[in-house]
């Protein structure tokens, strides 16, 4: 196989994947009743710590009037604060919550134990060629960001 067809098989692969996970196993978001984009605010809150609402917005590409009802329920359901923002007192800055925290790492943890219990399934060899095939993604992955401009 080429290159291209194999990042085309790898893609294929992943997407799969991804399908194989979902449809084995009710997604553990489930249970918190949150909406795509109450989901979507939440992980990009654990990604970048705090945010303004404007923020939020330009990351979706949605104008910041659609992000002001999301945060309205989420900081109902006690998931994310809003501070006033020192740098902007007509504005403020959201971050999760203590249970917010404690909901996303409860989610990451379920993830990497089902990942876990899947690895343990397979031959030591192949764990290897897994291991090296996606350091070899995570340092692209590093490069590609750092072309962009992310750190």
């Amino acid at each position: 196989m080429d290159k291209q067809e194999n990042t085309k098989s790898i893609i294929r692969l992943i997407h799969n994947l991804m399908l194989s996970a979902e449809a084995r196993d009710p997604h553990p978001w489930l249970h918190l009743e949150l909406t795509r984009e109450q989901l979507r605010v939440i992980f990009l809150l654990s990604f970048k710590g705090r945010v303004s609402p404007g923020e939020v917005a330009e990351s979706f590409g949605v104008p910041k009037a659609n992000v002001t009802s999301v945060v309205d329920r989420l900081v109902a359901k006690g998931l994310v604060s809003r501070q006033e923002n020192p740098d902007d007192r007509r504005s403020y800055i959201l971050s999760l919550t203590e249970e917010g925290r404690s909901q996303v790492e409860r989610l990451r943890e379920i993830g990497t134990a089902k990942i876990g219990r899947v690895l343990e399934r397979m031959p030591n060899k192949a764990l290897a060629s897994l291991r090296t095939g996606l350091e070899s993604l995570t340092t692209a992955l590093k490069e590609e960001g750092e072309d962009n401009g992310c750190h």
